[in-house]
């Protein structure tokens, strides 16, 4: 940039001096001649004879139409390098934003979920207008993939939809939206979800192995290893965010009471579940089967609740699973 400007100002000085140089020189001896060729007098001479006026100028002094057209050519190339300057000045003004981009197309690619996608609530609207016109068409699994988003992330906008959309009809008038407006509008101000496909956080080391005989060579890629590990943990925090969530909302509707001191005995006694051992005398997915004893003594199957508790008492042994 510093090499163009200095190239432009030597170019200005260059084209000044030569309009300096070409200026009319006058003098005032041989300006104007008023004598005829034999001596004599302006008076004396003859009409006929060749005129001798001469400005005293020679081809040397001055060549208007070499120097006009050399003049025309440099301030051609003046236009051309302004014009290249302004370009070169919009070209690295525009470095940092595409920088920016840069970095966010490599995290993409080096992490499929980093994608961030923030939603207005006009989208959150849609989506749940969708899913409840055509619910078996507009699965959760279908609304995810669209608006690119994890599942849970569904799950949580079409419950909040819901409970906004009885909240309304219970008021007999609309919420006010002023904090979603304000969020649609300045979007830039809030930082929103940044890791939409879950990434599994694995410590990489040598894994060694002793292959058979007439083995061939061929493993699997790191990255489609990396992935696969990724959408089981996937899977395993979206079945167990769908079965809090679902508590949850049992919780809110009053179905499921879990504070201590508002449990009280019931008239006719307490109901059990009871678990029958297996054959070889262990419990859970080795042993029996469970039921509900009820008071009198009398057995029934346990309903829909009842399962619930014993899915979220059930232990599952696994490794920790970073978000």
């Amino acid at each position: 940039m510093q090499a163009i400007n200095r190239l432009i100002s030597v170019t200005r000085r260059l084209a000044t001096e030569l309009r300096h140089e070409n200026r009319l020189y006058f003098t005032t001896s041989s300006t104007f001649s008023t004598t005829t060729p034999g001596g004599g007098s302006l008076d004396d001479a003859n009409w006929e004879t060749p005129s001798t006026w001469s400005t005293g100028l020679t081809k040397d002094h001055f060549n208007g139409q070499a120097t006009l057209s050399d003049l025309q050519e440099m301030e051609d190339k003046l236009q051309e390098l302004e014009e290249e300057n302004r370009k070169s000045k919009s070209y690295v003004d525009s470095w940092k934003k595409r920088m920016a981009d840069t970095c966010v197309l490599l995290k993409q690619v080096r992490e499929p979920g980093a994608r961030g996608s923030y939603l207005k609530d006009s989208e959150k609207a849609e989506m749940y207008r969708l899913h409840k016109k055509d619910p078996e068409v507009y699965t959760v699994e279908k609304l995810a993939k669209d608006y690119r988003i994890m599942r849970q992330r569904v799950h949580a906008i079409l419950w909040l939809k819901q409970l906004e959309e009885e909240e309304e009809k219970k008021l007999g008038h609309r919420l006010d939206d002023s904090v979603e407006l304000l969020l649609d509008t300045f979007p830039e101000f809030f930082i929103s979800h940044d890791r939409e496909f879950h990434v599994a956080s694995l410590p990489y080391k040598p894994d060694f192995k002793v292959m058979p005989e007439g083995w061939d060579g061929i493993t699997k890629d790191l990255d489609e290893v990396h992935y696969e590990i990724s959408k089981k943990e996937d899977d395993m925090l979206y079945r167990d965010f769908v079965e809090k969530m679902n508590f949850n909302k049992k919780k809110m509707a009053g179905e499921v009471k879990c504070h201590k001191y508002s449990r009280r005995r019931p008239e006719n006694g307490w109901t059990f579940t009871v678990e029958k051992m297996g054959a070889q005398g262990k419990r859970g997915g080795g042993g029996g089967w469970k039921f509900a004893s009820l008071p009198d003594g009398s057995t029934r199957p346990l309903n829909e609740i009842e399962k619930m508790y014993v899915k979220r008492e059930t232990p599952r042994p696994r490794r920790r699973i970073l978000p």
